[in-house]
């Protein structure tokens, strides 16, 4: 992987740790998208939930990010996840205190003992993505967290699965604010939930609107909301929204730093990642730097608001 580690070599730690390992999730998840439906992923086939709790974890977006972490811990081991969200925490405070002269600056040791994590961090980072690319079987720590998981959390573990990610990837929105869209009757809401999640044809206030829509609109709208509970997602088939969502996010985790990647470094990193892994991601981008950073936009957004509170 060599040109992803060149392209990475004047890039702040966060980007060099986790850039490339963003883009490389995007055709697998283009690939599981498909079987949404199915309620099953990577040959594994969750149950059917609980419908008062599923429905639950639609209405707090506190829940939604703490049902990220708690995945991501599982997966990635729990040392990990928090040293990361310690970081981001570090980066927006130097971020906001740019400009203002730090009251307790890092002692030279701490400096030094941060860059060594980092450096540890960088170089456990870069092996796994190595392995990917030489399609090593996963490590049995990992496997053990995720067996450990879908026995502990089955519907936390389908919901980020089937509804948070599919759901941020696809219609560039949380699941918490789809769904207070949807409640409040916004049509192309309702479409887009229903083809996300058919389950919600049961979910009370959902149910409420989509019989409004029967009496109180035209037939067509009712028909169409319908048949939106049994077709895929909007855009479930388009690798370019899946790969335009993680590039916009990691140019959101690279504004968070003091040397933002520009619409030109965004290229670079597809083109290095596609070098390394034989890949054709470079194809799905838009054709120019300038047409990127236009197409960023509502992926930037989102994700710098995915971690405010909506609820």
């Amino acid at each position: 992987m060599l040109a992803v580690h060149n392209w990475g070599k004047d890039k702040p730690y966060i980007i060099r740790i986790f850039a490339a390992h963003l883009v490389s999730t995007v055709q697998d998840m283009s690939d599981d998208f498909h079987s949404i439906k199915l309620r099953r992923f990577a040959s594994q086939k969750f149950p059917m939930p609980r419908l008062k709790y599923w429905f639950a974890l639609y209405r707090s977006h506190k829940k939604n990010i703490q049902l990220v972490k708690d995945i991501w811990s599982a997966v990635y081991g729990k040392n990990i996840i928090q040293s990361f969200s310690e970081l981001l925490k570090e980066l927006s405070n130097q971020k906001n205190q740019s400009k203002h002269k730090r009251p307790n600056p890092p002692s030279p040791e701490e400096i030094e003992q941060a860059k060594n994590l980092l450096d540890m961090v960088l170089t456990a980072s870069e092996k796994d993505l190595e392995d990917e690319f030489n399609q090593l079987p996963l490590k049995q720590a990992v496997k053990r967290r995720m067996s450990k998981l879908l026995t502990e959390s089955p519907l936390e573990l389908a919901f980020y699965l089937f509804v948070a990610v599919p759901c941020w990837a696809l219609y560039r929105t949380s699941p918490t604010y789809l769904y207070r869209r949807a409640r409040q009757g916004d049509f192309s809401a309702l479409e887009n939930l229903l083809r996300l999640d058919q389950l919600m044809l049961h979910d009370p206030m959902i149910g409420k609107q989509i019989i409004a829509y029967r009496f109180n609109h035209s037939s067509s709208k009712y028909r169409k909301l319908l048949t939106a509970a049994t077709s895929p997602p909007k855009g479930h088939n388009s690798r370019k929204n899946i790969l335009l969502s993680q590039v916009g996010l990691i140019s959101t985790l690279s504004h968070l730093t003091e040397k933002p990647l520009t619409p030109q470094d965004l290229f670079e990193l597809i083109e290095a990642f596609d070098f390394d892994s034989k890949g054709k991601l470079f194809e799905d981008l838009p054709k120019t730097p300038d047409a990127l950073a236009r197409a960023l936009s509502p992926d930037r957004n989102l994700w710098r608001n995915v971690f405010v509170s909506d609820n």
